[in-house]
């Protein structure tokens, strides 16, 4: 097989009417006579075209994106002309002439082309002599543009096309000298990067010029200019006050001192202490549209967490507070503050407890999501299993207001730099449920960390909770967890929390030997009596000072007062469910069920006085009387007449029902 016989394979694929196919990039040069016939124009995106070729191949490329005309000024501005009345999909324009006489009509062509976005002039002169004026082409999106001439550039009379493009947000002229004049009043309010080639031009005119550019993100400087007045002097603190929003300064300008003075403490010092970054090399993509974002989101964040409750600040989430009775017994005593339930809670705890107020949840999310993607592999493997795939998982923090899950939550630790405890309530509590009760922990584990808790709960309670969810109880909310501020001992026993909730085996260590050595730990498997039988034994009850007070002795206080306090607590618990549940059913039930739970009532009252003995019967008639007559004393006059008459009602109404010889 030869090259030939390949290249006219290649011919019949590209050219064949039977496929579709686009050319990418087509150049006519100069030394190509005639255009062969089978050569589809009406599927060209890109073209480079010099001016030996007639109008009218332009005129049948209808598919065209990118369009570059190589030849004079003349010849350019008729291609241009044609292409405004034919071709409505270019969006780039590249023009390569020798000498422009006149920018106006250039762009009166220009203009008139409404898809264009970006527009790039490249010349060797422009007329020293030529005059703007203000063109009456309709308003341009044109997006970037590019002037790049070998002859200076009076920056006041270009500035007079510059409104016409009021869409631009990327702006390279080059080149521009010293003698420039004050700059004019035209605000760039779209203009994120900003290139100039300078000619010895002041660094006074740079901070004017970038005065008009209140969004600007990114600028760049190259060329020659004078090196004590744009390195010795401190007059950049004012380029970046004019500029709040600017990121990246790029400095490539001939000096005659060393480049070392850029990194000087004098530049350098003010530069970091604005968050500035100055670069002293040229190599930058001038095409990056991102301008900066992408360095303001890698720029660590600054997280200082608070540890006390304010009651001037703060709010305590009740529903949260009775939850946390079923969480850890050594987060009890913590504080749930509440933070808005919109989906966003998560993030919201976050802004909670910075306390900055220009931190968002929207930043939060997108710092998430970028270190959720940097770490991949590792979040992959470590939570996949429990959570689902990551990249669903990365597709659902991607909508704002979505609930956050466990990936949002190991995410937000290498974020804030700081290790997060997630609390989890013992509520249908699960095996797999482990790792929603852990700690987090920051991946640079030299470095000490703030330890900051979230807990999982709900903005129901738990009826409500389970009668929304088919019985079940998921939470569906995030709180965080500070300390009380009337009690700060609390936080040296939270200083630890892994001592009381740690899954580790604890170890032991001697004088004679400091190597540590794990402690076995039995399991006992003891029947609920059987642990009822323990808590209630009588040596718990002895006096405090009949029992030993060794450290053995006092772990083993702490444990049973523990847990008398968690049995208490489930106890109360218990019973406020179940009046809640009793409440529920009554407001829910129809009179005949009313009646019907009044007739069982009765019956079982009646069976449970059947079976009562003489002094049962009489206990509970002395009951009966004292509860009366407490009753009665603590009624008013009004009350107690109205008492009155409805037992005496009551006795008309027995005696009513009452048959004849009940009646005599």
């Amino acid at each position: 097989m030869t090259f030939e016989s390949i290249t006219v394979t290649v011919d019949q694929l590209l050219f064949s009417a039977n496929n579709r196919y686009f050319l990418r990039g087509l150049t006519l040069d100069i030394d190509v006579g005639n255009l062969p016939k089978q050569i589809p124009l009406n599927r060209i995106v890109s073209l480079t075209l010099h001016e030996s070729f007639c109008i009218k191949v332009i005129e049948n490329c209808l598919e065209l994106r990118s369009l570059k005309l190589i030849g004079v000024i003349k010849w350019v501005s008729c291609t241009i002309n044609s292409i405004s009345r034919a071709n409505t999909k270019l969006n780039q324009i590249t023009v390569v002439t020798p000498t422009i006489r006149s920018l106006t009509e250039l762009f009166t062509s220009i203009l008139s082309i409404t898809s264009l976005r970006r527009l790039e002039i490249l010349t060797d002169e422009v007329a020293e002599s030529f005059k703007f004026c203000i063109l009456p082409a309709p308003l341009s999106k044109i997006e970037q543009f590019l002037l790049d001439s070998g002859s200076t550039i009076n920056w006041n009379d270009l500035s007079q096309i510059l409104p016409d493009l009021s869409s631009i947000r990327f702006l390279s002229v080059n080149l521009i000298d010293r003698n420039q004049k004050l700059i004019p009043s035209f605000i760039f309010q779209n203009l994120r990067t900003l290139s100039l080639g300078l000619l010895e031009v002041s660094f006074n005119w740079i901070i004017q010029l970038v005065a008009t550019t209140p969004c600007l993100i990114k600028l760049k400087l190259t060329g020659l200019v004078d090196a004590d007045d744009f390195v010795v002097n401190q007059r950049w603190i004012h380029l970046s006050e004019s500029t709040p929003r600017l990121l990246r300064i790029f400095v490539n300008v001939s000096l005659e001192q060393s480049k070392e003075l850029y990194h000087c403490e004098k530049i350098q010092a003010p530069l970091c202490a604005l968050n500035l970054n100055l670069v002293c090399n040229g190599d930058d993509n001038d095409c990056n549209l991102y301008y900066g974002e992408l360095e303001w989101l890698l720029t660590p964040i600054n997280f200082t967490n608070i540890t006390h409750f304010d009651p001037r600040v703060h709010k305590i989430d009740q529903k949260a507070k009775l939850y946390l009775r079923k969480a850890p017994l050594n987060v009890q005593n913590m504080v749930p503050i509440e933070v808005m339930a919109d989906g966003n809670c998560l993030y919201n705890s976050i802004i909670c407890l910075s306390g900055n107020a220009f931190l968002t949840h929207s930043e939060l999310r997108v710092r998430t999501i970028l270190e959720l993607i940097k770490n991949e592999v590792f979040y992959n493997n470590s939570y996949s299993h429990i959570v689902g795939p990551l990249n669903e998982g990365i597709k659902n923090i991607t909508h704002n207001f979505s609930f956050s899950e466990l990936y949002e939550l190991v995410g937000l630790k290498n974020v804030l730099k700081c290790n997060i405890r997630s609390i989890y309530p013992n509520i249908d509590y699960r095996q797999d449920l482990n790792i929603m009760n852990s700690t987090f922990e920051y991946a640079q584990f030299n470095l000490p960390s703030n330890t900051i808790f979230i807990f999982w709960t709900h903005t129901l309670n738990e009826i409500g909770a389970r009668n929304n969810n088919a019985g079940n109880w998921t939470p569906n909310h995030f709180v965080p967890l500070i300390l009380p501020s009337n009690n700060p001992e609390f936080q040296t026993n939270l200083s630890h929390p892994q001592v009381l909730s740690s899954d580790t085996t604890p170890t032991k260590s001697t004088r004679k030997n400091s190597i540590a050595t794990q402690v076995r730990i039995p399991n006992f498997n003891m029947e609920d009596g059987e642990q009822q039988l323990f808590l209630t034994s009588p040596m718990i009850s002895q006096p405090a000072e009949e029992i030993s007070t060794t450290p053995r002795t006092k772990r083993r206080q702490y444990s049973i007062e523990n847990n008398s306090n968690a049995d208490t607590t489930n106890v109360e618990n218990q019973r406020t469910l179940a009046r809640e549940r009793m409440s529920i059913n009554r407001a829910q039930a129809i009179p005949e069920e009313v009646e019907r739970q009044r007739v069982l009532a009765r019956q079982r009252s009646a069976t449970r006085r059947a079976s009562f003995t003489s002094q049962e019967i009489e206990q509970q008639r002395a009951l009966s009387r004292e509860r009366n007559s407490t009753i009665r004393t603590s009624l008013t006059p009004e009350e107690a007449a109205q008492q009155r008459i409805l037992a005496s009602m009551r006795t008309m109404a027995t005696r009513a029902t009452a048959s004849p010889k009940i009646g005599k």
